[in-house]
């Protein structure tokens, strides 16, 4: 313990200075009349199609009875509905409402925005900076508290949910992407996946942390040479601690495994960070189009990598 006092002094020092910080952050969130903790509990609900309050109290670590009566209010509120589970009448099953929907998308913004104007007197150089220092905390945190592993899928409805939702929602916020092109291309391409698996060439991973999917990446063959890799997105709080690559590690694995000769992908050029780990792992790109159908103008990009080297 004592030959690390200075390292104990510099994360409580940290501490306090990041929740003044996080006080200053988050004080327009009282604009919208909701604490930060009722913030929270709409942001994880987003997250799914549909939760439980169990789950939001593992998740969000808050007492149960506190939170039974801030979903109240908020279902009073016309933000959260709740319907009996299908197959267990005894557990509510809790979603946002088109009016909680859209709460949440203005909040985001909001954030979005008010985190912008922190960081305009800064340089390029010093955002990456900041970026890369909230990576190496993130990463060593979530190593000293959480566990972090990847399974497979076994095609529940609850997994499929999980990829579709979280991407809709994901897309939406990161990269502006709402038309209903886009939509029916994600949804249907998702259940084409599961209604073509093959076991023997394709595979669906999901991340978990603490037992929380937090993140997926999946296989599918176009031919018997030829390997896809798709639906690879990481939740927002776990990325730059080394998840992602170690999912996509165990993708390219299953790929050599296979007896795949090669592998593609398909992202788009504002993906920086993805890009450039496809770099890293050795993928080139080899063609470009845009693509405006998405409710934001982008340039996708075909990356490949050669297995057999």
């Amino acid at each position: 313990m004592n030959s690390r006092i200075d390292v104990i002094t510099d994360i409580r020092g940290f501490n306090r200075f990041y929740t003044n910080m996080l006080g200053l952050m988050n004080a327009n969130i009282g604009s919208f009349n909701y604490s930060l903790t009722e913030a929270r509990i709409i942001y994880e609900i987003s997250k799914t199609e549909k939760c439980s309050a169990n789950q939001l109290s593992n998740i969000l670590r808050i007492d149960t009875g506190y939170l039974s009566r801030t979903l109240k209010k908020l279902e009073t509120e016309g933000i959260l509905e709740r319907h009996s589970k299908e197959d267990d009448a005894r557990i509510n099953e809790i979603s946002l409402t088109e009016k909680g929907h859209g709460l949440f998308e203005r909040m985001n913004e909001d954030s979005n925005i008010q985190i912008a104007s922190l960081i305009e007197p800064l340089t390029d150089d010093e955002c990456r900076e900041i970026s890369k220092a909230c990576d190496t905390i993130k990463r060593y945190f979530t190593k000293a508290i959480n566990k972090v592993n990847i399974r497979l899928s076994d095609r529940s409805d609850s997994d499929i949910e999980y990829i579709i939702d979280r991407q809709l929602s994901i897309y939406a916020a990161e990269r502006h992407f709402t038309s209903e092109i886009w939509k029916n291309y994600l949804i249907g391409g998702v259940h084409n996946l599961v209604d073509n698996f093959d076991e023997n060439k394709d595979s669906i991973m999901i991340l978990e942390c603490n037992g929380i999917k937090s993140g997926c990446i999946a296989v599918t063959h176009l031919d018997d040479d030829t390997a896809q890799l798709r639906y690879f997105f990481i939740e927002p709080e776990l990325r730059g601690i080394g998840a992602g690559r170690k999912m996509f590690t165990s993708a390219i694995e299953f790929c050599k495994k296979t007896g795949y000769k090669k592998a593609i992908l398909w992202t788009v050029s504002a993906q920086e960070t993805a890009r450039r780990m496809y770099g890293m792992f050795g993928f080139k790109v080899i063609e470009e189009k845009k693509n405006e159908d998405w409710g934001c103008p982008v340039l996708e990009e075909c990356w490949e990598l050669d297995l057999t080297k």
